[in-house]
């Protein structure tokens, strides 16, 4: 069970995910919106909301909701691979993002942020309840589809020139090194973003948008 916080996220859980909110906990001003749903709601007053916030100031309208299911992913599909990254609002803007670009599936290095953790759901939304994402070694599933695996770097390849109907997996890695060494060694085919500014790099939540943006082709 998780506890989530903000009007507009179970909003959008209460439309798409009704079977999985347990409880909705929100201030009296707030119960009008509310009216009619079939889930639980209770009341509580702000002064214990903010004994339960993780965020700097409580929000009017939370819940608690249980873990989603993850389907299995199917030979075919392409999916996103992701080698370590550790911010929370990364990882949270990499789901949203692949989920508006049509991914299905993120699969997640150990080491990886957890994508059910509060923070990272904040930022990706009902994003992280709508993707599919598992978490494994993903050394075995490069090395089974080595040419149909396309790592991002700095020095990669202009991504442009990339037939998209080629690639079926995207790597991105740590956000401090990369790619790790371990992996790298697994990858026939190295991506990259055209530099033209001075910038020393881009975040890897941005350069998943752009790249995203040509493997969803």
């Amino acid at each position: 069970m998780i506890y989530l916080e903000g009007e507009t996220l179970i909003k959008d859980l209460l439309q798409e995910f009704p079977q999985l909110i347990e409880a909705i906990i929100l201030t009296e001003d707030k119960t009008p919106t509310f009216e009619g749903t079939n889930n639980p709601c209770f009341i509580a007053p702000l002064i214990d909301l903010e004994k339960l916030t993780q965020l700097k100031t409580p929000k009017k309208v939370n819940a608690l909701v249980r873990y989603p299911k993850t389907k299995p992913w199917k030979a075919g599909q392409k999916a996103l691979l992701l080698d370590q990254i550790q911010d929370p609002g990364n990882l949270g803007t990499i789901i949203r993002t692949a989920d508006w670009f049509g991914i299905q599936h993120i699969f997640c290095a150990p080491g990886t942020a957890d994508y059910l953790s509060p923070k990272v759901i904040h930022a990706s939304m009902s994003s992280a309840f709508r993707i599919q994402i598992h978490y494994q070694e993903l050394a075995p599933m490069i090395k089974k589809y080595a040419t149909q695996t396309y790592g991002a770097y700095m020095d990669g390849a202009d991504f442009e020139q990339i037939d998209p109907e080629q690639m079926q997996f995207l790597v991105l890695g740590h956000e401090g090194h990369g790619i790790s060494t371990e992996l790298s060694n697994l990858l026939q085919n190295r991506i990259g973003i055209p530099q033209k500014g001075a910038a020393e790099s881009l975040n890897v939540a941005v350069a998943a948008g752009i790249l995203l943006q040509h493997f969803s082709k």
